[in-house]
């Protein structure tokens, strides 16, 4: 059984969206769901999100070329990161658009999550460079569940990776701005 011991609920997840990704995604995620619904934890910086609403809003933006061409969106970082599950990869596979690559997280999510769990802020400065997140959380406050922090300028077009350049915006919008002005990252 998945604990996650700091989850923040934003959202119960809708019965539909539950069968209509159940065999598409890891049955940890499905649990996830089922037991927890939409919201944050990994002290505010992963949340879970409704991949039928990313895949319609920034489908386009993912960038999977490779093998079966699948990508399902079921995280947002706090810096307007996507994680999505690549069943043919597979596993997690984190799409820094701040950092304009992409990260392997884990094949599986449980073992994603474990590694979150036990190490916190190490596993994800490791996996997912988030230590400027916290320092962004107390000089601007806690994030809405649909925000995250972006640098403005974007770091590709010469922002600097400072506190002070990051600003919250909507998440979604974010990601399609960062891939209208940088370009899909091809992974």
């Amino acid at each position: 059984m998945v604990e996650i011991a700091d989850f923040v609920p934003h959202a119960p997840v809708p019965p539909e969206i539950i069968e209509e990704y159940r065999g598409r995604v890891p049955d940890e995620l499905v649990e996830v769901w089922e037991k927890y619904g939409y919201g944050t934890f990994a002290h505010g910086f992963l949340r879970i999100i409704d991949p039928k609403l990313y895949e319609a809003e920034v489908g386009d933006c993912i960038g999977k070329t490779q093998g079966d061409g699948i990508a399902i969106p079921i995280m947002v970082t706090g810096l307007g990161d996507l994680i999505t599950w690549e069943p043919s990869h597979p596993g997690l596979v984190g799409i820094l658009y701040r950092e304009h690559r992409t990260v392997g997280l884990n094949s599986s999510l449980e073992d994603f999550l474990f590694m979150v769990d036990l190490d916190g802020p190490e596993e994800l400065s490791d996996s997912l460079h988030w230590d400027i997140f916290p320092e962004a959380v107390a000089a601007h406050g806690e994030l809405p569940y649909d925000q995250s922090f972006i640098f403005v300028p974007l770091l590709s077009l010469g922002g600097q990776e400072k506190v002070e350049n990051l600003h919250k915006r909507e998440t979604i919008p974010a990601i399609q701005v960062a891939v209208d002005l940088q370009g899909v990252i091809g992974h």
